[in-house]
Parts: C-alpha cells; sequence; structure tokens
C-alpha cells in the first residue's frame, strides 16, 4: 500500500479521475487499450495504464508470469518489453549499451538463458581443483555474456612470467627479494563455460546435467549443473566443503563424492532450490563419442565453483591488502589467491 501511495503521489493523480487506458505510454511497445469488460473487475486492473507499468516495474520475473497467465490485459502489461530489459541489465554488469540483438526482444534473451543469468551476475568465480587436477592452487574463473553470440561463457584468468629481477632487502641483506611482474589475461581460445541459449528449455529440469560445447581438443566433453547449498546445521569441520570455512560466504556445497556426484541429491530438485554461488562442472574425455557402444570414457573429474560478495576481495582504506593476488610459485607455476581479512558474517 504505501508504494501505491508512493507511486499515485510522484504521478500526481487524483484518486478520482476515471482511468483513460486509450493512450498508449512512451515507454511500451504496444498500446494498453480497454476492450476487456469484466463482470467484477478487481483493483489492479481498473488502475490506469501507467499505474499498472510502474507497480510491475517493482516486480520479480516470477511474479510477472504468474500474474499473466490471470488475464489477458494483465498478460499484456507483464509482456511489455521493457520490463524484461531490467532482469537482463541486473544480471549483466559493466554493459551499459547492452542491446537484446540477436535475440528478438528482452523477454527472449532472458528466458533463452535463464537460470543462469546469476553466473554472469556474481562475475568471479573460483574452483576447488585447477584445470590440470591438483587441489587449491587458484584456479579463477570470469564470466561474462557474449552479445555476438547470445551466450555465456566464462574464461580462466591466466598469468604469464613476466622479467624477474631480484635485490637484497636493506634491513636484512641475506634475504633476497624476488619481483615478479605477470602479465594477466583472460584465456579466450578455451572457455570452461558455454552456456548457449535454449540449452536449459531442451532438459526443463534443474536436476538435470548440461552438455557444454567446449573444448578445442578432440573428444574432451564437460557438462554443467546446478547446486543447492548445504544448510548450515548439516555442515561440520569435518565435512569436504567448498568453498572452506576460513573464507567468509553464506553457502557452501560439498566438494567430495565417492560416485562424483552422480546422485540426484546432489543437485536441486526445482528452480527454488537452486543455488546462486555455486555450480559444478564435469569433464572427461571420450573415444568413439557420446552413446557410441564402442566409445572409451576416461579421466572424469568434478570441479566445484564459488564465488564470495565483491566486498570481501575489494580494497578498502581499512583493508589495502583484501584483494585477488597474482603469486609467483616458481616450479610450481603462477596462481590467483584469495587474500581477506575475515570479517563477522552478520
Amino acid at each position: 500500500m504505501d508504494t501505491l501511495i508512493r507511486i499515485f503521489r510522484s504521478r500526481k493523480l487524483a484518486l478520482s479521475d476515471p482511468p483513460d487506458r486509450s493512450a498508449a505510454l512512451p515507454h511500451m511497445d504496444f498500446p494498453i487499450t480497454p476492450t476487456l469488460v469484466y463482470a467484477h473487475p478487481s483493483t489492479l486492473t481498473t488502475l490506469p495504464a501507467e499505474i499498472i507499468y510502474e507497480i510491475f516495474t517493482f516486480l520479480p520475473w516470477t511474479s510477472l508470469v504468474s500474474l499473466s497467465r490471470t488475464s489477458k490485459l494483465l498478460r499484456a502489461h507483464a509482456f511489455i518489453d521493457s520490463l524484461w530489459a531490467r532482469f537482463v541489465r541486473e544480471n549483466v554488469p559493466f554493459q551499459p549499451h547492452l542491446k537484446c540483438h540477436p535475440a528478438l526482444s528482452w523477454r527472449e534473451l532472458y528466458i533463452s538463458l535463464h537460470p543462469y543469468w546469476f553466473l554472469t551476475r556474481n562475475k568471479i568465480w573460483f574452483s576447488d581443483k585447477a584445470h590440470s587436477g591438483g587441489r587449491m592452487t587458484g584456479n579463477l574463473v570470469i564470466v561474462r555474456y557474449d552479445p555476438r553470440r547470445q551466450r555465456i561463457e566464462g574464461l580462466r584468468l591466466v598469468a604469464k612470467h613476466g622479467v624477474h629481477d631480484f635485490e637484497s632487502w636493506e634491513w636484512k641483506p641475506e634475504v633476497i627479494i624476488h619481483t615478479f611482474n605477470p602479465k594477466v589475461e583472460l584465456w579466450a581460445d578455451d572457455p570452461i563455460v558455454k552456456i548457449d541459449p535454449g540449452c536449459y528449455a531442451q532438459h526443463n529440469s534443474a536436476n538435470e546435467e548440461i552438455l557444454m560445447q567446449t573444448g578445442f581438443s578432440t573428444g574432451v566433453k564437460s557438462m554443467i549443473s546446478l547446486c543447492h547449498g548445504l544448510p548450515p546445521h548439516l555442515q561440520s569441520n569435518a565435512m569436504a566443503l567448498w568453498p572452506p570455512q576460513i573464507i567468509p560466504v553464506r553457502e557452501r556445497v560439498r566438494n567430495e563424492s565417492r560416485h562424483l556426484f552422480r546422485g540426484e541429491g546432489h543437485r536441486p530438485s526445482s528452480l527454488s532450490d537452486v543455488s546462486e554461488n555455486t555450480f559444478r562442472i564435469r569433464k572427461w574425455v571420450e573415444f568413439g563419442g557420446i552413446g557410441t557402444p564402442l566409445g572409451a570414457h576416461i579421466g572424469e573429474d568434478v570441479m566445484t565453483f564459488s564465488t564470495v560478495p565483491d566486498e570481501y576481495y575489494t580494497a578498502t582504506k581499512e583493508r589495502p591488502w583484501q584483494g585477488i593476488w597474482v603469486g609467483d610459485y616458481s616450479g610450481h607455476g603462477v596462481s590467483c589467491d584469495f587474500l581477506n581479512e575475515r570479517p563477522p558474517l552478520e
């Protein structure tokens, strides 16, 4: 009710004025005309068109879908494309000039990549394993939306050794300081995540793994699966969790499974159960093609990814050391490390 009062005041409309639905709003894609007559009109459907639109701008997409199923009038309002543009843009940060092309509308674009928009919204994801399979070595993935291909893709952040130099520490000359000047870039040749439009619609189940067209090597296959968070009261120090409990996150999942997370209990049963802070990728090498009787299925492994709220790795005046650091481990290669002073969680 408070929201409705604010809307009426902001529009400076008198409550006694009769609604005029014959005029199309400039930001609407088509006019909403009073062609429907209801024997018992509801309060919502008797409001002016611009007031209904203003109310709808506060609603999540799930509410728009529900309202679109109630009447033709509300369906027309819920399908106004500018409403759906917000759902895409809030999940694609740092792309202010984004267009819905090549999709025909913002609504079509949002539906085509649903429910994976949380991947681009959280941007930065870190894994419990490196690409080679070694644990805890700083595998970092940046997920972004590619408007040219209408695709969500995740690229590994890699660093190359730069020019090395050595110097002695003036306070203790026997200590040698090894300088490090890496070249950090995204490895665009081999996306680790590749969500094409309509991939979820082919399965229409949050519990199924989705095959991705990744890998430039013949026979390398990968599938992505959604996760559901493990409730805090079921977590224990003896349990293998990702992220580990030392990292300040609000949601964790298991990262060890005897059967490599094949059981349905490791995946959400419905969209309302989906964690927007974790996901898994299954990779393997297959010779002979999928479904071929003589095909060999070897080297299967599962990587669990998680994200961290950006306030935990963004440097501040009080915590200038916070950030994602690139470390040189000599013969062990280059790694991306997360440095944070753990604050208390609210």
